[in-house]
């Protein structure tokens, strides 16, 4: 029996291997007798059968890449079976040759040419697997969805570990961190209303008034805000004419957010070929990629009028998660992904009562002069005793900061393209 230790080998994920099946021998390579030496037809096998599933031949890869390839595109990085090896820096030339030696003879095919299944071809599992996702949650079980709970449990685990968030894709909402909420307020009573208690009409709507939003169904209120004013107009969907009134609210203590913007350095991660799991982890950190836009688009561009899969993936993320981080952060797609949306979990959703003075509103009347820009308020407080204030929630209402806007316009920006004509005759 021929011997190889983990000292002559340089890729970790074989070294690994031979550390759990070590033994006492001598290695062939290195000449040494060691106590960290294994089999070293096994540890070839295991070499073998990894390398082979982190490849495809490039006859299975779709047309588009096959024309690719031959039209000299350096997209789609293909090899032969020698240089992939050689490439991945193994250990010594002698290593690399048996290597070599050992993955070719055991090819059941006469293929030459092959290319990394590293998740960026076109046939990504977990596209087909999102498809399925959609189509399960939306016509089969939409609550106590196995098939979806083993979906959405593979595709966050390379996020986390341990039940928690990897800080790679947290964003942290510091003790005192400004966000921003806004509603449209056409008539003077939805006007006093917000100004006579900020909190309560600027904060989470109660449950019972919860409509359909995207990331929590009727029926659920969550905290939802933008990080400046001008994406809450977006938000909101204000036209022209409309009034809006906007105040900054501010959190109480740290916020732990996922990030779903930072949701892009996973797939940024490269994983090495040699390493279990190689392909379902290239195609997931390459999916979640996609999932971020996927996310964001509005529900008129889904096929569907609903928000269903966005608020199982955040149902989802709140009864897994909820102990660790508080709720997300996204880019606004109404801003062409310049602003940031955040979203409490409920738990965390509600905003200390406000009061004047410490007492409660008894009255409270809007003075005006449009054309000159003239707004004013008075407000009326009560003569009960002063209010004894609570601190336990995550967020409060900044004093002074309530702004009556107009909307002057609302412009659209557009990518304009050339169009092409080709005119065939039969």
């Amino acid at each position: 029996m021929r011997f190889i230790c983990s000292d002559c080998i340089h890729v970790e994920s074989i070294k690994i291997e031979i550390e759990k099946k070590s033994a006492h021998g001598s290695c062939c390579y290195c000449g040494e007798t060691k106590n960290n030496v294994a089999n070293k037809e096994v540890i070839f096998d295991i070499f073998e059968s990894r390398f082979m599933e982190s490849v495809l031949p490039l006859s299975e890869c779709s047309q588009m890449e096959i024309g690719m390839f031959y039209h000299g595109s350096d997209d789609l990085c293909v090899s032969e079976i020698w240089e992939m090896i050689d490439n991945l820096e193994v250990g010594s030339e002698e290593l690399r040759d048996d290597l070599t030696e050992h993955v070719i003879g055991s090819l059941n095919t006469s293929e030459t040419l092959f290319v990394y299944d590293d998740g960026t071809l076109e046939n990504n599992v977990y596209e087909s697997k999102w498809s399925e996702f959609i189509k399960s949650v939306s016509h089969n079980h939409r609550f106590f969805n196995e098939s979806a709970k083993k979906f959405l449990n593979s595709l966050f685990a390379i996020i986390q570990k341990d039940g928690v968030i990897l800080d790679d894709v947290i964003y942290k909402f510091n003790s005192e961190a400004s966000i921003y909420r806004a509603r449209v307020a056409n008539s003077e009573n939805e006007r006093t209303a917000i100004y006579s208690d900020p909190s309560s009409q600027l904060g989470p709507v109660p449950n019972n008034l919860a409509s359909d939003q995207r990331m929590t169904p009727s029926g659920i209120s969550a905290f939802y805000a933008s990080s400046d004013r001008e994406t809450c107009f977006s938000e909101v969907r204000a036209i022209t004419g409309d009034s809006v009134m906007s105040a900054e609210f501010r959190t109480t203590k740290t916020l732990r957010m996922l990030d779903l913007r930072k949701l892009t350095e996973i797939s940024k991660i490269h994983f090495c070929p040699l390493d279990e799991k190689y392909t379902d982890n290239s195609h997931k950190s390459q999916f979640i990629k996609q999932l971020i836009f996927l996310l964001s688009k509005p529900a008129s561009q889904r096929g569907t009028s609903t928000y269903i899969e966005t608020q199982i993936i955040f149902e989802y993320l709140r009864v897994n998660f909820g102990s660790d981080i508080h709720g997300l952060v996204f880019s606004s797609v109404q801003t062409g992904m310049d602003g940031l949306n955040v979203v409490l979990f409920p738990e965390y959703s509600k905003v200390q009562p406000f009061y004047y003075n410490i007492q409660k509103v008894s009255d409270c009347s809007e003075h005006h002069n449009s054309e000159y820009g003239y707004y004013h308020y008075t407000v009326t407080t009560s003569d009960e005793s002063p209010i004894k204030q609570s601190n336990s929630h995550c967020l409060k209402f900044v004093e002074g900061s309530i702004k009556l806007h107009y909307i002057k316009a609302v412009r659209t920006e557009a990518k304009e393209f050339d169009i092409e004509i080709t005119i065939k005759s039969k």
